[in-house]
């Protein structure tokens, strides 16, 4: 079997991640919470891609 040379390690970064999420939430109660993830959410370039994608598909 072939050995791959990755520039990054998947898992880490999802643990980096994760950890962070978890230090800016810790102290947080549910509504908190999902203000976060709200807001989080809203300001990600996926979720603006998908946005767009949404209403491209309204418009026809």
């Amino acid at each position: 079997m072939r050995t791959i040379e990755k520039d990054f390690d998947c898992i880490e970064m999802k643990n980096d991640i994760q950890a962070k999420i978890y230090a800016e939430t810790k102290d947080m109660n549910f509504e908190q919470y999902k203000a976060y993830l709200n807001r989080r959410l809203k300001n990600s370039a996926l979720f603006a891609r998908m946005q767009k994608r949404q209403n491209s598909l309204f418009a026809k």
